[in-house]
């Protein structure tokens, strides 16, 4: 099963040198935010991927940022941030119940 929460927040960003006029944290025009989702724990390596290579796959893909909360457990589900502009984090959300629904393929 999984639990979600959205919240809109502003990400700070890292500002490398001098700020051009008009220049802000939005990205292509759309506010950035971070959703919570709650994964089966036992489901996680399906997001995640043999070292990891489906979840920066997905990060390249769907350009957000995936933090597993590992220590973050409740009810034996894990805690998933999705960081990145609202339609890209919607679009991975989406990605990610279709990946944990497939069945096992063994």
């Amino acid at each position: 099963s999984i639990r979600l929460v959205y919240h809109e927040a502003v990400v700070s960003t890292q500002s490398t040198g001098d700020v051009e006029e008009g220049e802000d944290a939005e990205e292509g025009g759309q506010e950035r935010g971070s959703m919570d989702i709650w994964v089966d724990t036992g489901c996680l390596g399906k997001i995640i991927g043999r070292g990891g290579a489906k979840i920066r796959e997905t990060e390249r893909k769907y350009r957000v940022k995936i933090d597993v909360k590992k220590d973050e457990v409740e009810g034996g589900e894990t805690k998933v941030v999705l960081i990145g502009a609202k339609d890209d984090v919607l679009e991975t959300r989406d990605f990610i119940y279709q990946v944990i629904d497939e069945p096992d393929t063994i």
